[in-house]
């Protein structure tokens, strides 16, 4: 399908503009458009939407090539915190054989009830040294994280938010981050010459510290990603792998209404939030805040914004970004997108929800999704996050 985008930067590249990738951007975005995107629902060969799904789902789980040796969950609560209005369990389990994943589980009082569940999904940022505690409140927060939580969130720990209005809040730790994170002490003194940020002389924990840590892991990334898939893996095969393991987590737990369960993210945390629906079938209601964009208009001086973690190999030969997110479909879905995020083209964010509002309408169900923009940067803040709440009220309570 052809866009305006993509001829507009075509154009722009034969009027002699500057591109991220200079010469090399007419020969591949010449190659991408020849991709048919076979397995999109809008190709000539489907009519039956479950069967579509089946495929799609099936294709989507072999690009992502990650089938680690499963293991059971053994689940523990390493602590207990015992708040005002709700319980905060520090918990741990495994997602596959010698992987066990960290994470906080905030349950309300309810004597006995049971309650929906979001997984809540901590965004990318930049902010490797930290992963769920970036939604969910601590008893002491550096000035480091309150200013990353006013920049990103309005202030706001929004998983304690939902908590107060009646929700379970699973959030865990992803690859790469807080309790996951590079571990430096394992590099080789060739790595740590090689790379441009260091540690020495400063004191852990610490503001210069953790910001120079941060810096170190955004220069590894590229390191680890070749790694990664040397090893016949992919980076979100691992991310989605290990949420849809909190799924399973959820199932184990007596407070969850295992019919009512929905996960929400800003940013990568969109992203991961996007893929679990799609993947999950026990996922009912999803909210993806700042992620959402056709593949190809990333193409025209977007990329250089985005994190390794988020390309799936051969994908968008097959199927673009709308087309997975709609294998949610017809669960209620909520996108909301920041008109002034510098990660996106308007463009490919109007077309990609074009795209997700024509297999809606076209299954009897246009209100069950909603798409909107929001007059800001790349954020999840306090409106957003209060609308957030209320798609989940609508459909979850």
């Amino acid at each position: 399908m052809k866009t305006g985008l993509r001829d507009e930067g075509a154009n722009k590249i034969m009027d002699g503009l500057k591109n991220d990738i200079s010469n090399f951007y007419t020969f591949l975005t010449a190659y991408s458009g020849k991709q048919k995107k076979t397995l999109s629902f809008f190709s000539d060969s489907w009519a039956d939407f479950e069967q579509w799904k089946t495929i799609a789902k099936s294709h989507l789980f072999k690009l992502l090539n990650y089938f680690p040796e499963p293991a059971p969950l053994d689940a523990k609560v390493l602590n207990v915190f015992e708040k005002a209005d709700f319980i905060q369990e520090e918990i741990e389990f495994s997602t596959a054989k010698n992987v066990r994943v960290r994470g906080t589980l905030l349950i309300p009082r309810g004597n006995g009830k049971t309650f929906p569940a979001i997984i809540g999904i901590h965004d990318h940022g930049g902010f490797y040294y930290l992963g769920r505690e970036k939604i969910i409140a601590q008893e002491e927060e550096s000035d480091l994280l309150k200013n990353f939580k006013k920049t990103y969130y309005g202030g706001r720990s929004w998983a304690n938010e939902m908590v107060k209005k009646g929700y379970i809040v699973l959030s865990i730790d992803g690859f790469y981050f807080g309790s996951r994170k590079l571990d430096i002490n394992h590099l080789t003194d060739e790595a740590l010459e090689n790379c441009p940020y260091k540690l020495n002389g400063l004191t852990p924990g610490t503001d210069e510290y953790i910001n120079t840590y941060n810096k170190m892991c955004g220069y590894f990334e590229s390191l680890l990603v070749k790694h990664i898939f040397i090893s016949g893996t992919t980076w979100p095969g691992i991310l989605f792998h290990d949420d849809r393991a909190c799924v399973d987590y959820l199932y184990t737990r007596k407070e969850v209404d295992i019919e009512r369960i929905g996960c929400c993210g800003l940013s990568i945390g969109g992203f991961r939030a996007a893929h679990l629906a799609a993947l999950d079938s026990r996922i009912k209601c999803t909210v993806v805040a700042g992620w959402m964009t056709s593949y190809h208009s990333l193409q025209w001086n977007r990329l250089r914004n985005h994190t390794y973690m988020v390309y799936i190999p051969n994908l968008t030969s097959s199927l673009d970004l709308p087309d997975v997110v709609t294998l949610t479909a017809p669960n209620p879905l909520f996108i909301q997108q920041c008109s002034e995020d510098h990660l996106f083209h308007l463009d490919g964010m109007h077309e990609a929800n074009a795209q997700i509002e024509k297999v809606y309408q076209r299954l009897g169900h246009s209100g069950k999704l909603k798409s909107q923009f929001y007059s800001n940067p790349h954020e999840f803040n306090v409106n957003m996050q209060e609308d957030a709440f209320s798609w989940f009220d609508q459909w979850m309570k």
